[in-house]
């Protein structure tokens, strides 16, 4: 464990930790290397030693609810290990999460078990982009970690950040459809919010004109803002949603305390402009720079799907919930253009500024706000 740093700088200390890391790039890039081959070849391996030294950290932290919904973790699987129940595979609901909390509670204690858990849940996103961009992984990686939420959903909301991380890297198998099948599942068996970005990823794969999509989002705001409250009364009322309390909660509880970011009632300006972010950016390269990649093109309609689903209930206290679940696809969407070709004369700079945008939110929310 890190007992060597304090409960109330656990968090602070990442955060810190991430903007370092991000103004070592931005030397790169306003220098000039950060394209250079060297430099690539010296940041993927200290790619992997960021991934493993984070693993490390987000798993070995102290067991507290200083983390939220860690303690109520722990607390599940404190039970699961003086039970002493047998191992009863089963294959419903969250089943992935229970399987593996209950087969852990048989081979190591709690502080092995969020090991883990961190270990899927970075491991797979780190995975993920060195399937996608091969040696240029690192920035990628790098705007993924300093999303404003990746520590909140590796910390607190572990079996959504779970889901959606082994999501990601099913998404990277979309050539080989039996392994990506597989990897979806096991994804929606730790979080069932996965299973609405798996019917966007469908959706997507076969319905593949990126104006449709952003035309629907561009209407889902506008709707959003004039009927928001009746749309959302009218989804927590769906005939297939009675048995899932949890996900009504979500749209027609009003505010709880919570340690994740909190979303307050109301039509959210700031989270709807962090939403847009990668909607604008995608239509520029899409339809102003004309880049051609079918694979860019389907997982910006992913996003663009998933986040509108959010943007017609974004009223609601925890509407964070889904939101997240297009925002882990948010950095990709963002990131992917720029290592994948040169768009500028002076491109190293303007990755440079672009990653300042990028990161400019989760600096006012994390560190300003702290």
């Amino acid at each position: 464990m890190f007992d060597f740093v304090s409960l109330s700088d656990y968090t602070p200390v990442f955060n810190y930790g991430v903007l370092l890391l991000l103004i070592l790039v931005l030397v790169q890039c306003f220098t000039g290397m950060v394209l250079q081959r060297d430099t690539v070849r010296l940041n993927a391996i200290w790619g992997v030693a960021v991934v493993v030294l984070l693993t490390l950290y987000m798993g070995l932290r102290p067991v507290s609810y200083a983390f939220g919904d860690m303690g109520n973790y722990a607390a599940g699987f404190r039970r699961l290990v003086a039970s002493g129940e047998p191992l009863r595979w089963h294959f419903e609901g969250e089943w992935a999460f229970g399987n593996m909390t209950h087969l852990l509670s048989k081979l190591t204690d709690e502080h092995g078990y969020f090991l883990c858990c961190a270990a899927i849940y970075a491991g797979s996103l780190w995975l993920a982009m060195v399937r996608m961009f091969r040696s240029y992984y690192y920035i990628p990686f790098l705007v993924i970690i300093c999303m404003f939420t990746f520590w909140a959903y590796g910390t607190n909301g572990i079996r959504n950040g779970l889901g959606a991380s082994v999501f990601i890297l099913a998404m990277t198998y979309v050539e080989n459809l039996p392994v990506m099948v597989v990897l979806c599942l096991i994804a929606a068996g730790f979080h069932q919010s996965v299973w609405m970005m798996i019917g966007a990823a469908v959706l997507a794969y076969y319905v593949k004109n990126s104006y449709y999509y952003l035309a629907g989002w561009v209407m889902c705001v506008i709707i959003s803002y004039f009927v928001g409250d009746t749309i959302q009364a009218a989804i927590a009322g769906l005939s297939m949603f009675e048995d899932n309390s949890r996900f009504t909660d979500y749209l027609t509880v009003s505010n709880i305390d919570t340690n994740e970011i909190q979303m307050e009632i109301g039509f959210r300006w700031d989270f709807l402009i962090y939403s847009a972010v990668p909607v604008v950016l995608g239509w520029y390269f899409i339809f102003r720079r004309h880049f051609i990649d079918e694979y860019y093109h389907w997982i910006y309609n992913v996003y663009l799907a998933t986040n509108a689903i959010w943007v017609l209930v974004i009223r609601a206290s925890y509407s964070n919930r889904l939101a997240q679940i297009s925002w882990f696809i948010m950095p990709i969407v963002l990131i992917y253009p720029l290592m994948k070709k040169r768009f500028w004369e002076n491109h190293e700079q303007m990755l440079g500024y672009s990653l300042i945008v990028f990161y400019a939110f989760t600096f006012y929310y994390n560190i300003i706000k702290g």
